[in-house]
């Protein structure tokens, strides 16, 4: 729009006149949505379009549609949080701090878009003595997910602690969670002392000694686990099978395979079940996928933990005079990856904003400031980190200027400086404001709503 010209009576009155029909032409302009227009010794902008600014001279200033200027620019970006990798064209956020939420925990998106993900519970813990493996976490992944500009708060399950004492449960591990999705934990495997089924989970633990019965994985998440003989262990459920069973005084029965998945970069296989311990033989084998191994007592081998960051299920101990424990089960992982630089990313640094050239009738010496801003973000120092200045010779000189608060209009804060000297300047009658922030970032953001230069 172009600058429109309105004719004046005003003279070289007091500054409260000039400041009054400065704060009266702001609101004339947003009321009228009026371009950038100017009176006999004053030109006022309240930035309803972009026609009173000087694009060439100003820099990193961008106007919002709610008529104002700041030091913020848009881009193409990546979200932030957790470790991050790059891999075929994606980018990769690898969240494995196991416990509630975090900072280090949080996925923070600037924008809508879409993701894939995968979602890995903690695995439950092996029973102890001739015992039932730990079920693998729950395992959950797709593509395409839908995400907003928001905080996303990951939460990577614990694996569950091996049974201890003579015949104890291992513990179920903690569920992970990402958006609207959330993994169970696998299921502790059944200690030895009785016909016991292992726990539920995102897949089963490991049963013991004689019961046919087994425990149930998650529908979509896991598979079940496995029933034992006397003296011996099954094993604990995995994402794509069952933990294997057992008969009596036999090998404790495999832990359940998990499943591959290639969002990080490469092909990783999770979610596998413990394997379960024996009295009288030797223990079975983790599943894929991190699985821990059963402990065996004939002849005497340890057991181990499930994997770490793929959420396998503990082995099982073994019992009689070779007693173990039972191992912990592995810790999750949430893994979120989408096309690198597929999110609008909006970045606030400093801005330099400076208006057109209002022609003077006769040489100024005088001259004054007003303005008004908020803070979209954090609070700004006054001639510190917002400055104004002022020149008559076209913007090749320029005054700093003193600016003092006002008070508000409108919600804005007031900024004023008046009776500037500018006679020491060189000779001119083009005059420029130019307003300047400073110590811009994400956490302080000035925004400046009006400008108003008068001249005498």
């Amino acid at each position: 729009m172009a600058l429109t010209k309105v004719t004046s009576s005003m003279t070289e009155g007091g500054d409260d006149l000039q400041t009054d029909i400065a704060l009266l032409g702001f609101k004339v302009a947003a009321n009228g949505s009026l371009a950038a227009y100017g009176l006999s010794k004053q030109a006022i902008d309240a930035f309803e379009d972009t026609s009173g600014v000087d694009s060439g001279a100003s820099s990193s200033a961008t106007r919002n549609a709610a008529s104002y200027y700041s030091g913020t620019s848009s881009g193409s970006g990546d979200a932030t949080g957790g470790s991050i990798t790059y891999s075929g064209g994606n980018t990769i956020h690898t969240f494995n701090t196991a416990g509630n939420g975090t900072s280090t925990n949080d996925f923070v998106v600037p924008s809508s878009g879409s993701v894939d993900y995968l979602v890995v519970a903690g695995g439950g813990g092996g029973g102890s003595g001739y015992a039932g493996g730990g079920g693998a976490g729950g395992m959950l992944s797709g593509s395409g997910h839908g995400v907003t500009a928001q905080t996303y708060t990951i939460t990577v399950g614990a694996g569950g602690t091996g049974g201890g004492g003579p015949d104890g449960d291992g513990a179920d591990g903690d569920d992970s969670v990402f958006s609207s999705f959330t993994a169970v934990g696998g299921g502790g495997g059944a200690g030895s002392g009785g016909a016991e089924v292992g726990n539920s989970g995102g897949s089963g633990g490991g049963g013991n000694d004689g019961t046919g019965s087994t425990s149930a994985g998650t529908a979509g998440q896991g598979s079940a686990g496995g029933y034992a003989g006397f003296n011996t262990g099954g094993g604990g459920g995995g994402k794509s099978s069952a933990g294997g069973n057992t008969a009596n005084n036999a090998p404790g029965g495999n832990g359940g395979n998990g499943a591959a998945s290639s969002i990080s970069g490469s092909s990783v296989t999770y979610a596998g079940g413990g394997g379960g311990g024996s009295s009288v033989s030797t223990g079975g084998a983790g599943g894929s996928g991190g699985g821990g191994n059963g402990a065996g007592g004939s002849p005497n081998t340890a057991g181990s933990a499930g994997t770490d960051g793929l959420g396998g299920g503990g082995g099982g101990g073994s019992g009689g005079a070779s007693y173990t424990a039972g191992y912990d089960g592995g810790n999750g992982v949430v893994i979120v990856a989408y096309t690198t630089n597929s999110f609008t990313v909006t970045n606030i640094g400093n801005m330099t904003l400076v208006s057109n050239a209002a022609t003077a009738q006769t040489q100024p010496s005088t001259s004054d400031l007003v303005l008004t801003y908020t803070n979209g973000a954090g609070t700004a120092t006054i001639n510190t980190d917002l400055k104004g200045y002022i020149s008559r010779d076209n913007g090749t000189t320029y005054t700093e200027v003193t600016l003092v608060n006002e008070g508000t209009t409108g919600g804005n804060t007031i900024l004023a400086a008046r009776r500037v000297d500018i006679s020491g300047q060189p000779a001119g009658t083009s005059m420029r404001y130019k307003v300047q922030t400073f110590n811009q970032s994400a956490a302080k953001e000035t925004r400046v709503h009006a400008v108003s230069l008068a001249w005498s």
